[in-house]
């Protein structure tokens, strides 16, 4: 080794040692081998690291982070993280800053700016390197929304909201979606009594059929957001009728969810029409963990089949009805005579 190589070389390690970053390296050796795979540029940028050790609240190894050392403005980044404040319990998520698509995003600078504006860094931190959200159209608006929104219900659960905004502004598909705007208005506006946080299940609110893939390209989907949120004690067999590819094309989807709301107090009968629109495995999989043994208690009391024989007859009945209806209605004829309740047929309810 040179000269001039040693003299660096010693001045990298005090460089290390200095802002305590020496122990990441088992021995002498690693980080001679990992000096000698500097480029003068890296080598430039840690020499000039001049920044008080104490003020690094972060994972001070972040500082010899190679994508952060190849930015030709590596000191005002790294004073940019320095700057942040409200990020306390949440340092460990600094790593987001560091991945290439944020280093390489023109807004770098800009979206650190509004992330120290939020109440916690927290949910900013999730998502600000995500690619989705870098290259949204509707970022500025999105991260504005993120660090400023306020859960309006009286739970006042701002971090579950904020949770769920998250998640939909990095969502591709609600992105790409015409809803995407509206849909975010829509959470605002319910708040936290009509969503739920991200990764818990079954998915029962608007918050997941936000990003739904299957809801996102079906023409009700803003009307499925209104009347999703308005009837949470039967969200989570709503979700699945509104969400699966196969029933959303059948001519009594529709039929269903009336049927659902119009009931909706009657839990048995709430799970047997998604049963019957979704299927077994579908409907077994929504029910939520004090509905779990429902469809034991029916089974106990009724015939599965014969149920599932009525609901269909009621579905098409209403359904055929509904045309001779209209038929009526252009020929003049004698008014028909609606069907029984279907309650009163199916359980032996009004």
């Amino acid at each position: 080794m040179k000269k001039n190589e040693l003299i660096c070389t010693k001045q990298i390690i005090e460089k290390l040692n200095t802002y305590n970053i020496i122990k990441t390296f088992q021995n002498i050796e690693e980080v001679r081998k990992w000096n000698s795979n500097l480029n003068a540029l890296q080598i430039k940028n840690i020499l000039s690291l001049n920044i008080d050790p104490k003020l690094i609240k972060f994972d001070p190894e972040l500082l010899i982070n190679s994508d952060l050392l190849n930015t030709f403005d590596y000191i005002k980044r790294v004073e940019a993280l320095v700057s942040i404040k409200n990020a306390d319990g949440w340092y460990h998520l600094f790593d987001r800053m560091l991945n290439h698509d944020f280093l390489n995003s023109p807004k770098f600078y800009q979206d650190i700016e509004k992330l120290k504006k939020a109440q916690t860094a927290q949910t900013p931190l999730w998502i600000i390197g995500n690619k989705n959200f870098i290259d949204s159209p509707y970022h500025d608006e999105d991260f504005e929304l993120l660090v400023t929104a306020k859960d309006s219900s009286e739970n006042k659960s701002d971090d579950v909201l904020r949770e769920v905004i998250a998640t939909i502004v990095s969502n591709p598909d609600s992105i790409k979606s015409k809803y995407h705007k509206t849909d975010l208005a829509t959470i605002i506006k319910y708040g936290s009594p009509a969503i739920q946080r991200p990764n818990t299940y079954p998915e029962h609110s608007i918050s997941y059929l936000a990003i739904n893939k299957v809801s996102l390209n079906d023409i009700y989907h803003l009307e499925n957001m209104e009347i999703l949120a308005n009837n949470p004690e039967i969200g989570n067999y709503l979700y699945q009728v509104m969400t699966c590819q196969e029933t959303i094309k059948k001519p009594f989807y529709r039929r269903i969810i009336e049927e659902m709301i119009e009931y909706k107090d009657n839990k048995y009968y709430a799970f047997m029409l998604c049963y019957y629109a979704v299927g077994y495995k579908e409907a077994k999989y929504a029910m939520s963990l004090k509905e779990y043994n429902i469809d034991f208690d029916i089974k106990a009391k009724y015939d599965f089949d014969e149920i599932l024989r009525k609901i269909d007859e009621k579905i098409n009945v209403i359904d055929s009805k509904c045309k001779e209806i209209v038929i009526h209605e252009l020929t003049a004829t004698k008014p028909i005579e609606q069907p029984k309740s279907v309650l009163k047929r199916i359980f032996g309810k009004k």
